[in-house]
């Protein structure tokens, strides 16, 4: 076996463009490591075959996927287009309209019937992440008469963002209560939570997995100003974040994002949580063979921020170079890894720095961990797990080694995809012999070579990892 060539992990959203059998197996080998189906489009039906396909694929080539379902949440979007598209031009008149019609030149849809009692005249509105603006001239009734201030190409469905309208519904559905079950049913490893603006909305997804007596991956998108107020007590909240910087781009200054970017991951980073930086990272390559140099630099300062993952949207769903995106993202984290781990002990350092003096038994366990890595030339740290919540707390260093975590449940195995540097084994036993059996078996390990592992002693009342062993296989 060979692990990844890239410790950044890379979702990529399967649609129309992917989701055949042979597309499927060339992106999980080109280095996917997350498959996110997007539920705000499609039947279920689709998505059953979807999900059948993608496990049937990924254990027969032997590479592990999880599957990243996100819910629609209350997004304001535009109905059917004819023909799929409408060109909008500068300066012209098109009226928005909660009328069931079908899209047309001066004439756009929306799926949202109180939409006209959000804008007043003189309201901005952006579509399509923000990259046609609109301008409210008058409301009449149900329509809403506005001016093109920037215009473009707009397709079905697209998003509508109206900064600082107050959407009177709560971020969490009905209709994704309702998709929410059907995920559980067909084993979807994790869920996306749209437009979460509290932790309020993070622990209704919670409570509700918790009445069906089952865990799920819980992932809260950052894309509102209320997610940036509240982002402490959401990332508490949760299990990962995603920085969705389409909306976010929209509802709030773009020229702050870049910083607070920044902010918001290292937060996570802190708290041991994946952050997955998503939207337009490779936009251009939806169309294109190759991306502009400003996406690949743009890709490399996310992983250089401290990322998890990294997120391919359109670019993989409906784009027509779907693996070449993945492929090309796989040697952009390539090359910032190994940037990156040329000042690895250093920045190890300067985050052990950050560790509480004085907190918890795992604290001191990656203190020491990142302590021994300045001494030792270990290949590979080896965690066994029942959470992942080691694993995760390890990978937020960004060793240079793997983690290689090894947990007797699948769903914890698949959790820990979203992880930076960190492989997952699902093994029955977690005792060190069955470990050193495995990767050996595995043509991962061989004899002589040096390792650090982590273990849970049973000393005392003490629970949990609470033990570094450094040796080299027998």
């Amino acid at each position: 076996m060979r692990l990844p060539s890239h410790k950044t992990k890379i979702v990529a959203t399967i649609g129309p463009a992917s989701d055949d059998s042979k597309t499927l197996e060339s992106l999980i080998k080109a280095g996917m490591s997350v498959a996110r189906i997007n539920f705000s489009h499609g039947t279920f039906e689709d998505h059953r075959k979807r999900i059948e396909r993608i496990r049937r694929i990924s254990k027969r080539i032997g590479r592990r996927v999880a599957i990243l379902g996100d819910l629609p949440g209350v997004k304001i979007r535009v109905g059917r287009i004819l023909e799929g598209k409408v060109e909008l031009h500068r300066n012209q008149t098109v009226t928005l309209t909660v009328r069931d019609v079908e899209g047309m030149e001066g004439l756009i849809p929306v799926e949202f019937k109180e939409f006209s009692r959000l804008v007043s005249p003189g309201d901005v509105i952006y579509l399509s992440d923000g990259f046609i603006v609109l301008k409210v001239v008058k409301v009449e009734g149900t329509d809403v008469v506005c001016k093109v201030v920037v215009g473009g190409t707009l397709y079905s469905h697209k998003g509508i963002n109206i900064p600082n309208a107050r959407i009177p519904l709560e971020a969490v559905t009905k209709r994704d209560l309702e998709i929410l079950e059907f995920m559980l049913e067909n084993g979807v490893d994790a869920v996306g939570i749209s437009f979460v603006g509290s932790a309020y909305d993070v622990l209704k997804v919670r409570h509700f997995l918790e009445k069906k007596g089952v865990r799920m991956f819980i992932i809260s998108k950052i894309e509102r100003p209320d997610a940036i107020r509240n982002f402490d007590d959401i990332l508490a909240a949760s299990d990962g974040v995603m920085i969705a910087r389409g909306d976010l781009g929209v509802e709030m200054p773009i020229e702050k994002l870049p910083i607070l970017q920044k902010k918001l991951i290292g937060k996570a980073m802190m708290a041991g949580k994946p952050a997955i930086v998503a939207t337009q990272m490779l936009e251009s390559m939806t169309s294109e063979k190759l991306p502009t140099r400003a996406e690949v630099t743009d890709v490399a300062n996310a992983i250089l921020d401290g990322a998890d993952a990294v997120m391919l949207s359109e670019e993989t769903a409906v784009g027509k170079y779907p693996v070449d995106a993945v492929r090309m993202m796989a040697k952009i984290a390539r090359a910032t890894e190994a940037y990156r781990e040329g000042f690895g002990n250093v920045r190890m350092l300067e985050w052990k720095e950050k560790i509480p003096k004085r907190g918890t038994i795992k604290d001191a366990i990656t203190r020491s961990i990142i302590e021994a890595l300045q001494v030792v030339d270990a290949k590979y740290i080896l965690t066994p797990t029942k959470s992942g919540y080691t694993a995760r707390l390890i990978s937020r260093f960004r060793p240079r080694q793997w983690v290689l975590a090894f947990t007797g449940d699948e769903r914890v195995a698949n959790a820990l995809m979203f992880s930076y540097g960190v492989y997952p084994f699902v093994i029955e036993s977690h005792d060190e012999n069955g470990i050193i059996q495995l990767i050996k078996g595995l043509g991962l390990a061989k004899e002589d070579d040096t390792v650090l592992l982590t273990k849970g002693a049973p000393v005392g009342k003490t629970a949990g990892t609470n033990t570094v062993r450094i040796f080299q296989i027998p």
